[in-house]
């Protein structure tokens, strides 16, 4: 960015944590500018990313990927819950004509703790996947 001193109008003043101090302060050291030129930098570079609408882009491309996993999550549950269906009534006609109840009833006891392993499976791997969304837009920021 090029320097306008020749036009600066007005000051501002503001504080910062003791943190954030330390690593502006750091970032004006390995610059080799002023704290008055860096803070200037980054107000500039602020309202260039504001007027360019890049925060509405980061925030459109967060909603667009947090639906798409809301929409696979929702498909999968649909895949789920059509062959449960299928597989329970198949199961279910033969056990009425075979008169095999408690061994129907176990086989569901097995095949619903099955399903809650591979949910747990499943939950985590969307958590995975949308932590890195959350954190790849956060450092777009």
């Amino acid at each position: 960015m090029s320097k306008q001193n020749n036009d600066l109008k007005s000051k501002i003043d503001t504080y910062l944590s003791g943190s954030d101090h330390e690593k502006f302060l750091a970032i004006c050291r390995q610059k080799r500018k002023t704290r008055s030129e860096i803070a200037r930098e980054a107000i500039r570079w602020y309202l260039d990313f504001v007027e360019q609408g890049k925060e509405h882009k980061n925030e459109a491309e967060l909603a667009k990927n947090i639906k798409n996993m809301t929409d696979r999550i929702c498909g999968m549950l649909a895949r789920q819950g059509a062959q449960t269906g299928t597989l329970f009534e198949l199961a279910w006609q033969n056990h009425v004509e075979n008169k095999m109840q408690d061994r129907f009833v176990a086989a569901a006891n097995q095949v619903k703790a099955r399903m809650r392993k591979r949910l747990e499976e499943d939950e985590k791997a969307v958590a995975e996947r949308m932590s890195k969304v959350i954190q790849n837009d956060d450092s777009k920021a």
